[in-house]
């Protein structure tokens, strides 16, 4: 869920490629299950992103959805995941996608979320690990960007646990760091050691 208490700031971060070799196998909850993309799941993706606040309406965020990813079906098929849960339902997803910008083209996690009422299961931190595997098979012996936000302190700490580093300047399709201004955003919400942390490791 989004904090949006607290200013909104981006925040770009990357983990080299040889730390994805380094992850252990995810492992969800018993009863849940993990499959990809297929026709009709734009609906329960929307669902998802609506429930934690990254769209006003499901009907906005089909409108996204529809628009960035939709051309791309043929790559949603090996690329967008879903976890499901013991019915069967899918309440988190993740995408293991691409970007270019002027630096040229990236791999690039994009959209980690999970629906509130199943946050706290550890699936978060489940569903970025098999995203971060898949790129073994798509994009090997690349690294992998990531774009986030202050809003989002709580994403920053499981991406830095996973081998992410906070980048200090640089972009991501459209979005530059906000480094320093994002720094003493979550000097606000987050443990100093943290803090120390995040600054030692930064990029």
């Amino acid at each position: 869920m989004l904090d949006k208490s607290i200013a909104y700031r981006n925040i770009i971060m990357k983990i080299g490629h040889e730390k994805i070799s380094e992850i252990a196998p995810p492992i969800l909850p018993e009863g849940y299950s993990f499959r990809f993309f297929k026709a009709g799941d734009e609906a329960h993706w929307a669902r998802i992103e609506t429930s934690v606040l990254e769209f006003e309406s499901e009907d906005k965020a089909l409108e996204y959805f529809r628009g960035m990813y939709l051309p791309h079906r043929e790559k949603l098929e090996k690329r967008l995941i879903f976890a499901l849960n013991p019915d069967g339902l899918p309440i988190a997803t993740a995408n293991s996608w691409f970007t270019e910008d002027e630096e040229g083209y990236k791999a690039a996690l994009h959209w980690v979320s999970v629906c509130p009422e199943y946050q706290g299961l550890g699936i978060g931190k489940t569903i970025t690990k098999q995203a971060l595997l898949n790129f073994r098979e798509l994009e090997p012996n690349r690294d992998i960007w990531l774009h986030t936000q202050t809003w989002s302190h709580v994403a920053v700490r499981l991406y830095s646990d996973l081998g992410f580093h906070i980048m200090k300047a640089g972009k991501l399709g459209t979005r530059e760091s906000d480094f320093k201004e994002a720094i003493e955003i979550l000097r606000t919400v987050m443990p100093k050691d943290f803090i120390d942390k995040i600054l030692s490791e930064a990029i």
